[in-house]
């Protein structure tokens, strides 16, 4: 469960993820710098299973996972044992080659629950990633603004609802500035619920907090923020580059 957008300009990029989780899973662990193959990359830390949910290489490639809810036909039966996603996008993020449909399939992708890798850089046009548990697809998204966001409840109607919240948005601002993006990712009502709101709220689950990445000029920034009803530990940032 989680929703990211982003705004791709010449010479910048912004991504702007809220990470919603169930309200007994550890903590996360702010951002920290990671090794990887050049120069490494940087990402916040899952509180359970030690990898993460969005990471950022030095060049400006940012890899974020979502998740994939599909129906019980789609998905791998519950005697696979799994491996954490939020491993896969650690592993990804130390590489120096883009991800590619060819690479996931190398992973052994039926030890994995179902998933999104929304893969974007600044000179990298934005693709997702698409494993249902039985097959792995991809798309091109538009180059320039978007948005993805799942739900583990009633995704359905959820997913739609937060879309149209997002085109609405974009019919007031146009193209969105970060601080833009920040304070629709901010946005904590909804008409339909707390469980439909971009900032979620659910009695088993909730926005816990929100990352955003920028690259501007060669450098690269990455600024993590606990939502304030949250457990996680509070706002943190890495910055690398000049």
């Amino acid at each position: 469960m989680c929703s990211v957008s982003w705004v791709r300009g010449r010479g910048s990029l912004v991504v702007v993820m809220n990470r919603d989780e169930r309200r007994d899973r550890a903590p996360a662990r702010p951002p920290r710098r990671w090794r990887g193959a050049a120069g490494g990359f940087v990402a916040p830390v899952d509180g359970d299973a030690g990898g993460t949910w969005i990471a950022a290489r030095d060049s400006g490639v940012v890899l974020a996972l979502l998740n994939h809810h599909v129906s019980i036909d789609g998905a791998p039966p519950a005697s696979v044992s799994r491996v954490s996603r939020g491993r896969l996008v650690t592993a990804l993020a130390a590489e120096t080659a883009v991800p590619d449909a060819a690479r996931l399939r190398a992973e052994a992708l039926a030890s994995f629950a179902p998933f999104r890798l929304f893969v974007i850089g600044p000179r990298l046009a934005p693709r997702v990633f698409t494993w249902t548990g039985a097959a792995l697809s991809s798309r091109r998204l538009d180059p320039q603004v978007g948005f993805l966001t799942s739900s583990s409840w009633n995704s359905r109607a959820v997913i739609p609802a937060r879309q149209a919240r997002f085109r609405a948005f974009r019919r007031t601002v146009g193209t969105p500035t970060r601080a833009a993006l920040i304070a629709f990712h901010d946005d904590a009502a909804s008409a339909r619920g707390p469980a439909y709101a971009v900032r979620m709220s659910r009695a088993d689950a909730r926005t816990v907090s929100r990352t955003v990445v920028e690259w501007r000029a060669g450098r690269l920034s990455m600024t993590y923020q606990a939502c304030p009803d949250a457990r996680e530990r509070q706002g943190s940032a890495a910055t690398i580059g000049s």
